[in-house]
């Protein structure tokens, strides 16, 4: 048998590149760069297009609320009313 020592597979090979330099910017440092260099009127039209996006997804929720309140609504009333006369009468399944 050759004598070698085991490898520790969690250090990397000595001969494998090591990072150097700045890392890539994040998702949001690129976008923030693009609307920098864009100049402040596009800037301002994004500005502009996520506060109309804000409160388009505010009006949504508003509407569901709406929604979920006539909904319990009508469930309350439904279960407070006189029943409309219709009888229920148990079935006997030993006939």
């Amino acid at each position: 048998m050759p004598d070698t020592e085991p490898v520790d597979a969690a250090e990397p090979a000595s001969d494998a590149p090591r990072p150097t330099g700045v890392p890539a910017p994040t998702a949001l440092e690129s976008l923030i760069n693009a609307l920098l260099e864009a100049g402040p009127d596009v800037a301002e039209h994004v500005v502009r297009a996520a506060q109309e996006l804000l409160l388009a997804a505010q009006a949504v929720s508003d509407a569901a609320d709406r929604a979920v309140e006539e909904q319990q609504g009508a469930r309350a009333a439904a279960e407070t009313a006189e029943p409309d006369g219709a009888t229920v009468h148990p079935i006997d399944r030993n006939e």
